[in-house]
């Protein structure tokens, strides 16, 4: 054999074992899972079996075989490629199989992956069991008597609020304590108060129990009998020792309609006037603060028990008339809750914004939260509305007198 003959053969070799055809070119691709969820991110990688383009496309395609992308991919020295891409809603939302297509040249390669798409694509499920609402309501009696413990218990059916608000409504529909329920782990709430005859429950008949949870609410009643005896000669009315006349069982927050502005509003000094009111002449005559140190463990304690004792978080000196109505609003105004009080009066107020009981008590809780101002915007509106609405014009001279 001849030395061209055997440089001739070595050439017809190498020409058969590597291919040149584009059409047997080889792509391996693969992505790090099978399945996702909307949201996850995807890397998706491969090799070129031989480089002849420097980048490789790459199509992505829904269930539906819509193409929601289309780029290109860089091939490193290696003949390697990867692509990280975020599998982010509204493109990814439908679940199904979707199919990656890679393009080099004249060949082609795909794979598919799984994305199991967001609850809105996902069977419908039945979401009023997991809303936080209150499921049940019960009192411990039908019927109480004066010095009885009433129990009012329940329970919700998720975790929400920490606590249940309930309210007790007397047979007129005013309210007569307000108190919150801690939700246990086991989703059930409890209260439990003294009915003091004369105090908070003045008068006999059918009590309403209203008790709030998030945007529930649950509502049941209970009988009132009063006293089970005559009462002896001149009883006091508030059963407290008559050597502490001091105490206050009702904070200044409850008043119902206090329409005397006069009365509150101190007269302004004038050089003519001869005899001049100051604001402190007119203004409420209360005990100095150091003195409720005289109260008893026993007198605080009925205090908490009747909900009638605010323990100083309102220390205005001015009261306010503030509106109660079957909502949320009003009670915890009365609890000095004044933050989430206008929460709730913000929602009554884009239902109906010119409610005038709902704008004035809105006034008032800005005012106990030191805004003046907006206040006093809030009372003039009203005003516009209504102007003779007396609660507005005595909680606006209420403002003026205190920050002014």
């Amino acid at each position: 054999m001849s030395k061209k003959q055997l440089l001739f053969f070595p050439i017809l070799i190498a020409f058969a074992v590597i291919p040149v055809s584009a059409d047997n070119q080889s792509i391996t691709v693969l992505t790090d899972k099978e399945q996702y969820h909307t949201g996850e991110v995807l890397t998706v990688s491969g090799f070129i079996e031989e480089k002849k383009m420097p980048v490789i496309a790459v199509r992505m395609y829904d269930p539906d075989g819509v193409i929601i992308s289309a780029n290109s991919v860089e091939i490193d020295e290696f003949n390697s490629f990867s692509r990280t891409i975020s599998l982010d809603s509204p493109f990814y939302d439908k679940s199904g199989m979707y199919l990656i297509k890679f393009d080099y040249g004249k060949t082609e390669a795909e794979i598919t992956f799984e994305v199991f798409g967001s609850q809105a694509d996902q069977p419908e499920v039945n979401t009023e069991k997991i809303i936080p609402e209150v499921l049940t309501l019960a009192t411990d009696k039908p019927t109480y008597q004066d010095n009885d413990f009433i129990t009012i218990s329940g329970t919700v059916s998720a975790a929400g609020e920490p606590s249940v608000l309930v309210g007790i409504y007397d047979p007129f529909g005013t309210p007569t304590g307000f108190y919150f329920g801690d939700i246990g782990s086991d989703l059930k709430f409890s209260v439990s108060f003294l009915a003091k005859y004369g105090i908070n429950f003045k008068t006999q008949g059918s009590y309403m129990v209203k008790a709030h949870y998030e945007e529930s609410k649950r509502e049941i009643s209970f009988g009132f009998s009063g006293i089970t005896e005559p009462p002896k000669e001149n009883p006091p009315i508030n059963n407290i020792p008559e050597k502490k006349p001091e105490i206050k069982m009702v904070p200044k927050t409850t008043s119902i309609q206090n329409t005397n502005p006069v009365a509150l509003t101190p007269v302004i000094q004038s050089s003519n006037s001869k005899t001049v009111e100051t604001k402190e002449s007119v203004k409420i005559q209360e005990k100095e603060p150091e003195k409720q140190d005289n109260l008893t463990v026993e007198d605080v304690e009925l205090g908490k028990m009747l909900n009638q004792m605010t323990l100083n978080c309102d220390n205005s000196e001015y009261v306010d008339s503030i509106s109660y109505y079957d909502g949320m609003g009003p009670a915890l105004m009365r609890l000095c809750k004044y933050d989430s009080a206008i929460t709730f009066f913000d929602e009554s107020l884009e239902e109906n914004p010119e409610n005038i009981e709902v704008l004035t008590n809105k006034g008032s809780a800005l005012v106990k939260l030191g805004h003046y101002n907006e206040a006093i915007t809030y009372y003039d509106s009203v005003l516009k509305i209504d102007p003779d609405y007396l609660p507005a014009i005595n909680n606006k001279a209420n403002v003026l007198a205190e920050a002014w």
